[in-house]
């Protein structure tokens, strides 16, 4: 099990976070897919999150992700 370290703090904090699309309808398919996948990762890019795994269906996406309580925005 992989801990993050602060200065004077060790911590293992994981999300798992789900986005479901409205009705389930199947429309994260060609183009959509790759731009949301790009977003995504952007996003948490930017805000220094680490992606554990996720997965993106048709109508729905999984992350499993890490955050430094240390370092918010």
């Amino acid at each position: 099990m992989p801990y993050d370290t602060g200065a004077h703090t060790v911590f293992y904090h994981r999300y798992h976070i789900v986005w479901i699309t409205k009705y389930r309808y199947a429309v994260l398919e060609g183009a959509v897919r790759a731009r949301i996948r790009e977003i995504i990762r952007q996003v948490c890019a930017e805000l220094g999150v680490t992606i554990v795994k996720g997965v993106l269906s048709r109508d729905h996406v999984h992350m499993g992700v890490s955050k430094n309580p240390l370092c918010f925005p």
